[in-house]
C-alpha cells in the first residue's frame, strides 16, 4: 500500500484502537491534508472490519465523525491537475475504488465470517447508509446475487451461493436507504419473488447462510 506519510498503517490503526479515535484520526489528516492518506485511512478501516466484523459500527462511527468535519484536502482532478476537495467528496473517491475492485470477483467459496466478498458486502452495506459511497459496483453486486441464474450479470455457478448471500447482506443492512429515494435501480427489481426463487433452487447449502437467507426474505 502506498502511504501518505510513513507510518501510516500503524498510525491509523493505533487512533482506531483509542476509545475515541475521532480526535486522533483528524490530529492525523489535518497533518496530512491529501488524497492518498485518506486511501489509507479506508484502507485501515475495511481491514479492522476484516479482522473483526461485529466492530464494523465502532470503527464506522469513527469514519462518520471524520467525514463530518470541515477538512479540504489535495488531490487532483480529471485531468490531473492539482486541486482541493473536501473530505466526503474524497470519501466518496476512495470507497468507489474499493468496491469496485472487491465487489468484482469471489476467490473464495467458503461460507465464513472471513469470507472477503461477504465482508465487501458488509462495508457497502454501512457505506451507503452513512452516506461514504453510493457507487453502480455496490448496486451491481446485489443484483448479480439476486439474479443468480441470468447470464447477463455474468453468472458464475461457482460463486452462486457467496453472491447471494452478499446480496442477503445488502438487503438487511441497507434495505431501506436501498428503497429509499435513491434506491431507483433496486426499487424496480422483485426482491421478494428472487429470494423465494434462489431458496427453491437451493442455492444457499451451508446452515448459516440459510439462516441469513430466511432472515432476509
Amino acid at each position: 500500500m502506498a502511504e501518505s506519510f510513513p507510518n501510516a498503517e500503524n498510525a491509523f490503526r493505533g487512533a482506531f484502537n483509542n476509545p475515541d479515535p475521532t480526535p486522533h484520526l483528524l490530529e492525523l489528516i489535518w497533518a496530512n491534508p491529501v488524497l492518498p492518506t485518506i486511501t489509507d485511512l479506508v484502507y485501515v478501516y475495511m481491514s479492522l472490519v476484516a479482522e473483526s466484523p461485529a466492530q464494523i459500527y465502532k470503527y464506522t462511527e469513527a469514519l462518520a465523525s471524520v467525514r463530518k468535519s470541515k477538512i479540504t484536502v489535495g488531490g487532483g482532478d480529471r485531468l490531473c491537475n492539482p486541486a482541493q476537495q473536501n473530505i466526503g467528496h474524497a470519501f466518496n473517491d476512495v470507497f468507489v475504488g474499493f468496491h469496485s475492485f472487491d465487489l468484482d470477483d469471489v476467490n473464495d467459496k467458503s461460507v465464513t465470517p472471513s469470507n472477503e466478498f461477504l465482508v465487501a458486502s458488509l462495508i457497502s452495506a454501512v457505506s451507503m447508509t452513512c452516506t461514504f459511497c453510493d457507487s453502480p459496483a455496490q448496486v451491481g453486486a446485489l443484483l448479480r446475487g439476486l439474479h443468480y441464474d441470468d447470464e447477463n450479470y455474468g453468472d458464475d455457478v461457482s460463486s452462486r451461493e457467496i453472491r447471494v448471500l452478499g446480496a442477503c447482506i445488502q438487503l438487511l443492512v441497507a434495505g431501506s436507504y436501498l428503497y429509499g429515494p435513491r434506491g431507483t435501480d433496486v426499487g424496480r427489481v422483485d426482491v421478494l419473488g428472487a429470494l423465494e426463487r434462489i431458496k427453491a433452487a437451493d442455492i444457499v447449502k451451508n446452515p448459516n447462510g440459510q439462516q441469513l437467507l430466511q432472515v432476509c426474505g
